[in-house]
């Protein structure tokens, strides 16, 4: 079942914490990179990845993000404890207008007792709500709730 379980409503709010080996930073492009080891913590939300692009607003709050691993993961806990929302990919791009998290190759979303694998997926984090598709089959198995 696959009930609306929004992202905990303050993350979006709170700030960004960025940890990595190496960073550059291009002021004059409004980009930032992490290298090596890189963790991204806000609220409940951690993505962690081996390269990280953060594209930044006038305002310095991030736009839009790329994190590339082998893979990169996020998880993220969900309002009501409905649990943790898990997901992996080789590249995520986070879009922060839209709150969407999209994984592409080898895409793997966990939300409670349902898996959902593909090679692209596309996450909506405010609402938890998906859609999965691209090229190749989408494979999900749906566990129904205990009695």
């Amino acid at each position: 079942a696959w009930t609306p379980a929004g992202a905990l409503e303050d993350d979006a709010s709170q700030p960004i914490l960025i940890e990595a080996d190496d960073v550059e930073v291009l002021e004059a492009q409004n980009t930032s990179i992490y290298v090596g080891n890189v963790q991204v913590d806000q609220g409940s939300m951690r993505l962690l990845g081996d390269h990280v692009t953060v594209y930044h607003r006038d305002d310095r709050r991030p736009r839009f993000m790329i994190a590339l691993g082998s893979p990169a993961s996020f998880k993220q806990l969900l309002d009501n404890n409905e649990g943790e929302v898990l997901a992996s990919a080789k590249r995520m791009e986070y879009d922060a207008d839209k709150d969407e998290l999209t994984l592409i190759e080898d895409a793997l979303l966990i939300q409670g007792a349902d898996r959902v694998a593909s090679e692209r997926i596309v996450y909506d984090r405010a609402r938890a709500h998906f859609r999965a598709g691209g090229s190749g089959r989408v494979k999900i198995t749906i566990t129904p709730d205990e009695e």
